[in-house]
This record gives structure tokens, sequence and C-alpha cells, in this order.
């Protein structure tokens, strides 16, 4: 089955971390010499010097997945250039004091960067002709500023395998930067989501299971029985700008904990639905029962709020099924 959490990389949302390491997973081998366009002296000229720092808002790119290794092919920092400090732009998730979470823009800086400049006077390695792992190690977007402001975006020296050399990711790595602004460009998760123990975003399975045929009407008593523990309902809502798309992403609406009184409730026409009718029109919102536990602790079960009304029951093993969900369970959930 699909993956129902919707994920940020999903939303395009890509954190450029400070200093880290993260590339692509090391998944075959491939010859390094073909692993990087460079010369073993690097980009001929040196950098553009540019007259003034203003911010990261104002001077740098917007952050892409590659983060700054578009930084590979730039000209090296030369002797004319007299650097003290650095300046850092990134990408990353913020926790709110109220439990929600924030994706930020931030402009970092440093003035210890002895370490980092004599990394960045290291020459490119000689290409191995032996073998190299496909990860691409990214650094942060970053910039030299000297004493007057003036600022250049440097290239970086690369290994044997045509990838940014560790003495430059550890020098990144070990700087001791202080944050000098912050911008929220989007909320990632508000703090009701966080309060409810819900996922701010979810994909309506229903659709996309009913669509391929994995999921056969069946009654839900088919393979859904009583749950032996706590079940927590989340309900979201599908924007008509996804509802017919291969996996329709939905936001959250409100959820949290069944009372016991409640998840009672549920459970009597859930058990009873009976298999589900024939039916093609896209919801607009749906609940899940998952339990408290997490997935993968027994069975999980949607329900389309509107449209076709359809429940799914994905049971921990087996296929899922779909069941029809009358009026008395549709206002049980959606209150």
């Amino acid at each position: 089955m699909a993956s129902e959490l919707v994920t940020d990389g999903e939303d395009a949302v890509r954190m450029l971390v400070v200093g880290s390491a993260v590339g692509l997973a090391a998944v075959t081998l491939a010859a390094c010499a073909s692993a990087s366009g460079a010369t073993a002296g690097g980009p001929a000229g040196t950098p553009s010097v540019q007259p003034r720092w203003t911010s990261c808002a104002a001077d740098a790119p917007p952050p892409s997945p590659e983060g700054g290794l578009d930084a590979l092919t730039l000209p090296r920092l030369g002797s004319d250039f007299a650097p003290l400090t650095v300046i850092i732009c990134s990408e990353q998730i913020d926790q709110r004091a109220d439990g929600g979470q924030d994706l930020v823009a931030t402009e970092s800086r440093a003035d210890d960067i002895t370490g980092l400049v004599s990394a960045l006077g290291l020459p490119d390695e000689r290409p191995t002709t032996g073998a190299c792992t496909l990860e691409l190690p990214t650094v942060p977007w970053f910039a030299l500023l000297d004493a007057q402001g003036a600022w250049v975006r440097p290239g970086v020296p690369i290994d044997a395998c045509g990838k940014v050399r560790i003495e430059v990711r550890d020098a990144l790595a070990g700087l001791h930067l202080t944050r000098v602004s912050t911008r929220v460009l989007r909320e990632v998760e508000s703090a009701q989501a966080a309060a409810s123990g819900c996922s701010q975003a979810w994909a309506n399975m229903v659709a996309v299971e009913s669509t391929d045929g994995t999921a056969t009407p069946a009654a839900a008593s088919s393979v859904l029985s009583p749950p032996t523990d706590r079940i927590r309902l989340c309900v979201y809502r599908v924007p008509a700008s996804e509802q017919g798309t291969g996996k329709p992403a939905g936001d959250f609406q409100h959820g949290g904990l069944l009372t016991p009184q409640r998840q009672a409730a549920i459970e009597e026409p859930l058990l009873a639905a009976p298999p589900a009718r024939d039916c093609r029109t896209e919801a607009s919102r749906f609940a899940l029962l998952i339990s408290a536990a997490g997935a993968g602790v027994g069975a999980t079960v949607y329900v389309e709020l509107d449209g076709c009304q359809r429940i799914m029951v994905v049971p921990v093993d087996g296929h899922p099924v779909l069941a029809q969900a009358n009026a008395g369970l549709i206002a049980l959930l959606d209150r």
C-alpha cells in the first residue's frame, strides 16, 4: 500500500540545514572520474566581489534541493579577498511555543572562519580510477564578507570522487553560528494538529486504493473487529485542487483521542457497514481512525464524510476492503 502520510518532501519542502552532509542514499557504485566536470585546479578566475551584503532575502537565491552544490562550479577564493565573516542562508523547521511548527528561512553568521578559509584553499584531489558511491553530500549556501562588508560566493574544492571535500564540510559543520534573522515561510504543523496527535497532512487513501483496484467491496466486519486500545480520530479537508489527483492530500481540520463512550458509539455502525456501492464522486473531506499507539497497530479506517461516503478498512495483514457509511456514522465522526 502506498504511504498515507503526506510528507514535507511531497509538499516540496526541503530543509537545508547548516553544516549538514545530507545526501541521497548510496544505491550503487559509479566511476568517480565522471562525477564532476571540474578540472583538477578548479574553475578558472576569481569570485565576483559584490559591493555590500544586504541579507539572505535580498542577495541569496531561493533555496534549492541541491543546497549549495552550485559552488562546485564557481571560481575559488583568491588571495585578493580577505574574508572575516561567513553568512549562511538556509531553511529549517522551527518549533513554536504553542506546539506548532513553521518552515523558516534563516540567516546566520560566524566570525571564527580560519578553518573554513583554510579548507576552501585546498586543491582539488586527483580523480580516482576506482569506484565511488552515488551519494552527493550537500553544503549550505554561504557567502564570505570582508571588513568593509563586500562579499563573494566562492567555489569549493572537490575530492577524488568529484564531491565537496570533507574538510570543507567539516569546517562548515564546526562553525559557531549566530542567527541574525528568521523569516516564516509557511506553517508546517498547526498548534491544533500538534495537540490532537494528528499529522497536519494525510492522503485520502480511499481514492488511491479504490482507483487502482487494491481495495474491493466487502462488509466492514469481514476484516474489522472491535479494537482493544484507544482510537484517535483525525478529520481532513481535501482542497479542490487535490481532488482527482493520484494521491489527494488532505489538510487537518480537527481531531483527537476518542472517549470510550464515543468510540463505542462509532464502532456499532462501523462494524455493521455493508459493502460499498459503486460510486465515482470525489470526497472533499474524510476521517481517519487509527490506533493511539500509531500506524501498524490494529486496522486503519478511512471514512469519506461526503462524496461516495465510503469506508475503507485497512487490516494489519491482508487487503483493504470498501464498505458503505451511513448518515449516523458520518454524524458521529464529524462533530
